[in-house]
């Protein structure tokens, strides 16, 4: 697996990955809207850019095809980083594709980028996603109760971080 910076192309790729609502709003919390069209997913991806400095990247496997994206902001103040709209295509799911790829996230973020510290957000019902954080060596920051509802369910927001010193 290899990064790359996010393309204009990948837009149709990423935002198909997005296939059920409920799926959708774990991973953008209905920041895009569902369903995800191309144009609006590029559009959204363009303005995290410009107005708070979030790079994307696409996560590629050996053969080109695009399995994974994230993005990745960076304070220069504070050498932290924040990771966000991290997903994986959902074929590729419980592959090991989401830690490869988090691990060249933590990588580029650690070792070329030079944070000090890495943080994310993920929803307190999205275990899996939750699960695979903490083998990274991510650690529970905050967490905020019932912040985000989705239709009748209520969601709370764990923000993970992890540090370098630990690794």
């Amino acid at each position: 697996m290899r990064l790359r910076p996010y393309q204009k192309r990948d837009a149709a790729v990423i935002a198909g990955w997005s296939t059920d609502e409920r799926t959708h709003a774990l991973w953008c919390a209905n920041l895009i809207p569902f369903p995800a069209a191309a144009e609006e997913f590029h559009a959204y991806a363009r303005r995290a850019e410009e107005e708070y400095g979030n790079n994307g990247f696409t996560a590629l496997k050996d053969d080109g095809t695009p399995v994974g994206y994230f993005r990745l902001g960076i304070n220069p103040d504070t050498d932290s980083g924040f990771l966000g709209f991290v997903i994986i295509d959902g074929k590729e799911r419980g592959k090991g594709c989401g830690e490869q790829m988090l691990r060249l996230a933590v990588r580029y973020a650690f070792e070329i980028a030079g944070l000090h510290s890495v943080a994310l957000n993920v929803f307190d019902c999205n275990r899996a996603a939750e699960g695979l954080y903490r083998k990274l060596g991510f650690r529970e920051a905050e967490k905020t109760p019932e912040c985000f509802a989705f239709q009748k369910e209520k969601w709370g927001r764990i923000r993970m971080e992890l540090v370098v010193a630990d690794l």
